[in-house]
This record gives structure tokens, sequence and C-alpha cells, in this order.
């Protein structure tokens, strides 16, 4: 029978490797406060924002201080409700911060309902990489048949959703990846991170693309803008590298005319409003489940088993080939 009085919590006490700076906690849980929604989270992920946020690596040592509860996105069903839109049995996605819990109070603003049938590993991965894709190609670049867009990192998980969205949107896509032998999407026009893009390119006698979506900045995004024609737009939303541009990235920036930008879900959500997040959560909901669109499981490991899931991750020696779910128990 579940125990509904105490909570277990991965707490994150300090910045620093893993090992040092998370621990498993037991914890009572208080009563729940006005307007909020208890959920019992069936299932949450790791993302590379979960690795910087714990290491205390740039933007993360300073919005998300330790000690803090782990975690963005998660799956869960409603067990307790102080709010008439949400009823006790719904299933819901958690999009907030502090999702490596057991129980998580939430305000109704960071909650979305979804269907039943939606398997838990698929739906706890439908806030962070997949609302990031969906807005980046219809609400920001508002991509048309006719654009031709180039990513990095195209192996990741978001990389995946681009390549899928890129067969049921419409538009060109050309993946740069250091995978190139075992990448999955054949919508897709493959180039290898590890040779010359604008070379292989030429050779291909492919299209020049004229918008570009860098996730990892640094000497690989200043790479990745030069494929980009005059008068395109280049949108980071990401710093993988954790390194600057190069000048010679802003240089030709200016002598392409490139419209440079940057784009954060966080940002992006305060700028819209909470409205306007739900409607363009439910538009994206509705198109990935009519277009049948992917969302990669590698493997379950219990919640109280954190550290020996993010050890599996940061190793790199076992292939990953999805995300890593952790299931509280």
């Amino acid at each position: 029978m579940t125990d509904m009085t105490t909570n277990t919590r991965i707490n994150q006490i300090c910045f620093g490797p893993p090992k040092d700076s998370l621990t498993v906690e037991h914890l009572p849980l208080e009563s729940l406060e006005k307007d909020n929604i208890r959920v019992k989270i069936e299932a949450t992920n790791i993302n590379p924002s979960d690795l910087l946020s714990i290491h205390g690596i740039g933007q993360y040592r300073h919005s998300h201080q330790p000690p803090r509860v782990p975690g963005f996105e998660a799956v869960g069903q409603v067990i307790e409700s102080n709010h008439e839109k949400f009823i006790i049995g719904q299933r819901v996605v958690v999009a907030t911060s502090g999702t490596w819990q057991k129980y998580i109070d939430v305000s109704p603003d960071n909650l979305f309902h979804i269907p039943h049938y939606l398997e838990n590993g698929y739906a706890c991965q439908l806030y962070i990489n997949a609302l990031t894709a969906w807005v980046l190609t219809t609400e920001i670049a508002q991509l048309k048949k006719e654009d031709v867009l180039i990513i990095n990192a195209g192996s990741s998980a978001i990389g995946k959703i681009f390549a899928q969205l890129s067969s049921s949107l419409g538009f060109t896509l050309l993946v740069v990846t250091s995978k190139p032998e075992t990448y999955a999407y054949d919508s897709s026009i493959v180039i290898d991170a590890k040779g010359d893009l604008i070379t292989q390119i030429q050779q291909l006698n492919l299209p020049r693309p004229n918008v570009a979506f860098d996730a990892i900045g640094g000497k690989v995004g200043t790479e990745l803008i030069h494929t980009v024609g005059i008068k395109g737009r280049y949108i980071n939303y990401g710093t993988l590298s954790l390194e600057f541009y190069e000048r010679r990235f802003y240089e030709y920036a200016k002598n392409q005319n490139i419209d440079f930008s940057t784009f954060f879900l966080r940002y992006w959500e305060n700028t819209v409003g909470k409205d306007v997040r739900r409607e363009k959560f439910t538009m994206m909901l509705d198109h990935f489940i009519i277009n049948k669109i992917q969302l990669d499981v590698d493997r379950c490991i219990p919640l109280d088993q954190v550290q020996s899931a993010i050890e599996l991750i940061e190793s790199k020696s076992t292939p990953i080939h999805g995300k890593i779910i952790l299931l509280p128990m």
C-alpha cells in the first residue's frame, strides 16, 4: 500500500559532483497549501540542464541555488487538489523545478493535462525539449516548406524531435552529428560534425541553410553559422560547450546580415505568459500524438538510485539511446 504521509526526495545540498552533492531524504508530508495541487510523481527524467545545475555550471549556479530538489519536468497523477480545474486521478505533466521526488505540491500554472494512455517515459519528456522544439520551429522561426534548417547536436533528444518535425511540418533539415553512421531518420540530410561543414554541403550539392538552431555555442557554433546564407537567421538555444563564440562568428554574422538571437524556454514563458504557454503546449501535444512523434527512453531506474543513473550518463562508456527515466518507488 502506498505511503501518502512520507515523501522521498533527492536533496541537492551543494554544488559539485553528484556523489558529494546529492542525498536521499524521507520527510513527512505537510498540509497542502491553498490553490495548490499535490501530484504523485510517476516518472521524471535526467536532462543536461539537471547535470549543469547540480555541478553549478554557468547560469545554473545563479538561478538554482542549493539546497534544492533537482529535476525540471515529470509526469504524475493528482492525488489532492485545492483547484477546481484539477481533480483527483487526472494525469498531468509537471513543468517546474523540483521533480526528483515522490510527491510534489504544484501551482496549477505549472500543470498540464494529458491523456491517461500516454506512457510514463514518453509523458515525462513532454516539456523541456518537446516544447522548446515546437516553439522554435512553429513560433520563433515559423518554418515553412521552403525553409532549410541546419542544426547541431543532431543525435540529441531535441535533435531527434527536430528531425521528426521536419517530416510533419515539411521543412528541409540538415543535421550535423558526430555519429552519422547511427543516425536513424531518413527524412533528414546528415552531415558529419567531424568534417568541414561547408565542404560537405557543397560536395553533396545541398541547398544553403537559411536558418540555424545552435545547441552548443563556442567553436562548434562558430562553424555552424558559416553554413548560413546571406540574410539568414541564427538562433542559439543552448550552450553545451560552455564556450563563447569566436570573434569570426560575429564578423560573419555582420558581413552576411544574419539575424542572430537566443531562445531559452524560461525567458519565453515569462514573456508570453501562462495562457499562451498552455495554448502552445496543447497544440504541441495534439501534433505529437497525431503525427506519432517519438521520445526515446533508454532505461528506467529507481529514484533512490539516482547516483548510478548519473554515473551511467557521465561515464560515456555505455551507449545511451534515449532518456534515463527516474521512477519514485
